[in-house]
């Protein structure tokens, strides 16, 4: 790219090629999408389909995102979860099912087919998985040795788990189980398997799980299913590393799909965060490099490298200096006061004599910032200044899935 940028002594150049690099990284991955390449790869056995979409090693890792307790959703809050699962990257929708239900199992199908993305259902009850069957589901979650053996000639991809009457914690007799089952789903017709080993949390076997899927995958070449959701909601700690790092830990595995229920507050993202994760390990896994300027990334809070421009102590040495002070609060606005809300959009409520007067709702703080300028809502500087800060905070709250309770600190 020599030739197409203007070197500086300042700019490191991968600042310069930064857009360039994400537009390759882009280009890499769109590859993958074309029907030339798909027909070539799914010639590979160890790919298969899930719907109309290609899983296995030679494409890049599907995010798996679960509707937890779908059953008792309602088709409206269904959809819902579903459009916000979509808009964040999944490629395969889970419906979870924790009870016998299979005339819900067939409506909440029916209710999700609109949206044309390849559907599982994750459940252990042989009603729902007949149901799910006769409706057209595209994968089914999970087979253990009991499940096996109620069903014959399963087309669908169906994933098998280390299960009889127990998931041993001991990884060597864990692999032996899953071996099991996956030879008698085998003699029983079972043509599209996915294997899962189950992903421990850490402390509870975290390590053997992982040894695990190493070992299976280096002898078994068949698509793997990595539920990293055990891990991610089970610590107290930002999801993105974590995500980012479950995901390295699945593309060495050679894992296909990574599954998430993105259930708990402290796990809201995780599907976006998983679908960045899942492009980044497959540019570096292609490009045989670390998953390090790639051209895409997950950082979010913190950056490669800080830029701030540099205070010259020289140009204002001159200038006086004024400590600032902390001052509570303000003088009362004539015009009102505000309060302010945030949930999936941030709300400035104005009150007048006690009384609410207008819901003014936007994305930003400038939006409603403008919006409360042109309409002379406010009179009093500091109280411009003060809802300055705390629209600002309700901004960054929303980016950041941060708590925000107005005149409290964010961090």
């Amino acid at each position: 790219n020599i030739k197409e940028i203007k070197l500086s002594k300042d700019t490191p150049a991968c600042e310069l090629l930064k857009e360039k690099m994400r537009t390759t990284a882009l280009e890499e991955i769109k590859e993958v999408d074309t029907k030339k390449y798909k027909d070539r790869m799914l010639e590979n056995p160890c790919n298969i389909l899930v719907g109309d979409i290609p899983v296995g090693p030679d494409f890049p890792i599907r995010v798996l995102a679960e509707i937890v307790d779908a059953m008792r959703l309602k088709t409206d809050a269904l959809k819902k979860r579903a459009e916000y699962f979509i808009e964040s990257g999944v490629d395969i929708l889970d419906i979870g099912v924790n009870e016998k239900d299979p005339d819900g199992v067939g409506s909440a199908i029916e209710a999700l087919r609109e949206y044309n993305i390849p559907l599982s259902i994750d459940t252990m009850e042989k009603e729902n998985i007949k149901k799910a069957l006769d409706c057209g589901i595209d994968m089914i979650m999970s087979f253990d040795h009991r499940l096996l053996n109620q069903f014959r000639d399963i087309e669908t991809p169906a994933v098998v788990i280390p299960k009889k009457e127990t998931i041993p914690k001991d990884y060597n007799k864990k692999i032996k189980i899953l071996e099991e089952n996956i030879k008698l789903a085998r003699d029983r017709g079972f043509k599209n398997i996915i294997a899962d080993l189950i992903l421990e949390p850490v402390n509870l076997g975290f390590a053997d799980s992982v040894t695990a899927y190493k070992i299976f995958s280096n002898t078994h070449k068949m698509p793997l299913l990595l539920g990293i959701g055990n891990v991610t909601e089970l610590m107290d700690a930002d999801s993105v590393g974590i995500n980012a790092v479950l995901s390295g830990i699945a593309m060495e595995c050679n894992a296909s799909i990574v599954f998430t229920p993105e259930h708990s507050d402290k796990a809201k993202g995780s599907t976006a965060e998983l679908a960045m994760a899942s492009k980044m390990m497959y540019l570096a896994k292609k490009r045989g490099s670390t998953p390090k300027d790639l051209g895409i990334d997950l950082l979010r809070l913190k950056e490669k490298r800080i830029r701030r421009d540099e205070f010259n102590e020289e140009l204002y040495k001159n200038t006086p200096v004024l400590h600032a002070d902390m001052i509570e609060g303000h003088d009362y606005d004539p015009k009102g006061y505000f309060k302010i809300f945030v949930d999936d959009e941030i709300k400035a409520v104005h009150y007048k004599d006690e009384e609410p007067k207008l819901v003014i709702r936007g994305n930003s703080a400038k939006e409603i910032a403008d919006t409360l300028f042109s309409l002379s809502l406010v009179s009093d500087m500091s109280h411009a200044l003060y809802l300055g800060r705390e629209l600002l905070k309700a901004e960054t709250a929303l980016k950041t899935g941060k708590s925000y309770v107005q005149d409290e600190e964010l961090f």
